[in-house]
């Protein structure tokens, strides 16, 4: 099957550009999230996974036993395997082009801290940021209707959603009843970037036609091109800004599969799963670690997923 690999942009009239050069929306008359803790109430409550100077500093653990260590390297693998999105004939999703995030139904104070947080989480991740003047593609979208917002943008804009894994998917995220809802727009690209033109339209042309070139790795790399997250604001009341943030961050900087079976991994994908005081109040180490080892690992070879265990283990485990 021929992928079109072309850049997506996200087109929603009203945007408008803040003084840290990201984007922030105000759509129609979509509330602000009046019950989220401020900008300011956040800093104080998150967990201290930045440093000053905007360095990570992971709360890793000194293992003492080797028991524990096999324990801990189990555990990672099991994370790992459970949170990417991930097909047997390709490559984990990651980002291709810049990320250029746009806020909407915020506040303009929470709208730019979310602008900061994200922007932070995903410079520490090693994914390319966009200019000053960049067309967007991570949509952080907050209305009290998530379902009639996306059914409308939809029919204002046919191609809101690649659709190369079926309509089916798009009908099911447009209605699905969740706090926070993703949709990844990624296709497949050649690891040699090699493209032929037809009627105007760039195609990948591979040198193989399989998925895995014999002894050297993936032929197709997975990647990602835009990212829509909706936050439904009858669904996180009882949250922080900063929580919310960081969920979105984990969510949309990596393609996580939908309901992975997390156990015990300390992550801010319990977010929903958990109550009270056991809630995640932001990212994990586990998380940045996870973020980092996608991003630096190399994408084309069949290793993919082995150097991403790897490098957390290397960063979790000391």
């Amino acid at each position: 099957m021929r992928i079109v690999a072309t850049r997506w942009a996200i087109s929603v009239p009203g945007v408008r550009k803040t003084a840290c050069g990201a984007i922030v929306i105000g759509l129609l008359s979509w509330p602000s999230v009046g019950a989220l803790a401020s900008p300011q109430q956040t800093s104080e409550s998150s967990p201290q996974s930045v440093t000053s100077s905007g360095d990570p500093k992971p709360d890793t653990v000194t293992i003492e036993t080797q028991r524990q260590r096999n324990l801990i390297e189990r555990q990672i693998s099991t994370f790992v395997g459970e949170v990417a999105t991930h097909f047997a004939d390709e490559s984990i999703a990651r980002w291709e082009p810049p990320v250029c995030p746009l806020v909407a139904g915020l506040s303009r104070g929470e709208g730019e801290f979310v602008l900061a947080r994200l922007s932070q989480i995903a410079r520490n991740a090693g994914v390319l940021l966009g200019p000053e003047k960049c067309a967007p593609n991570f949509a952080i979208i907050a209305t009290s209707n998530p379902q009639a917002m996306l059914e409308k943008w939809w029919s204002r804009n046919p191609r809101l959603f690649i659709e190369d894994r079926g309509i089916g998917g798009v009908k099911q995220f447009i209605s699905k009843d969740r706090p926070i809802r993703v949709w990844y727009n990624a296709n497949n690209a050649c690891t040699l970037g090699a493209v032929e033109v037809e009627e105007g339209v760039a195609y990948p042309k591979c040198a193989v036609e399989s998925h895995i070139s014999a002894g050297v790795g993936w032929t197709h790399v997975r990647q990602i091109q835009s990212v829509i997250v909706v936050v439904d604001l009858g669904h996180i009341r009882s949250l922080s800004i900063g929580q919310i943030t960081d969920y979105i961050a984990m969510v949309g900087l990596a393609q996580i599969r939908e309901n992975p079976k997390l156990g015990t991994a300390p992550t801010i994908l319990h977010l929903f799963d958990a109550t009270g005081a056991t809630r995640p109040q932001g990212l994990s180490s586990w998380d940045q670690a996870f973020l980092g080892a996608l991003n630096s690992a190399n994408q084309g070879t069949g290793m993919q997923v082995s150097l991403i265990k790897l490098r957390m283990k290397q960063n979790l485990i000391k």
